[in-house]
């Protein structure tokens, strides 16, 4: 009898998935006001934004994301918000997720199955 590890694995992402969205993401979102949280998904809409821009090239994902994390950080301290990496991790994530650059990487010709990051 085999017992094919991609269907667990898939499975498996799927269960992390929704476990993020019901309990990390709430979690997160009521040690912050609502103004707050909407605040920080701006500043991280617009740091993923700037980066694309900022670093346009493929394979910069590392220094995208350190980028927007630093910026995201000075503009919650900024506006006196206190915030940890994990709720930066989580916004920026949201922001290239609703800016769709998760499709557009998929789709844009990476031939070489390579995994993309913010």
């Amino acid at each position: 009898m085999d017992i094919d590890i991609t269907q667990i694995i898939v499975a498996l992402i799927g269960l992390l998935s929704v476990i993020i969205t019901s309990v990390v993401v709430p979690l997160i979102r009521s040690k912050l006001t609502n103004s707050q949280w909407e605040s920080i998904k701006n500043y991280a809409l617009a740091g993923v934004q700037a980066a694309e821009i900022i670093f346009n090239a493929q394979g910069k994902g590392e220094e995208k994301l350190e980028w927007v994390s630093k910026y995201i950080e000075e503009q919650c301290k900024a506006h006196g918000i206190e915030i940890d990496m994990d709720t930066v991790r989580v916004a920026i994530e949201n922001a290239w997720k609703q800016l769709g650059l998760d499709k557009s990487e998929s789709h844009s010709g990476n031939k070489n199955n390579e995994v993309k990051t913010v």
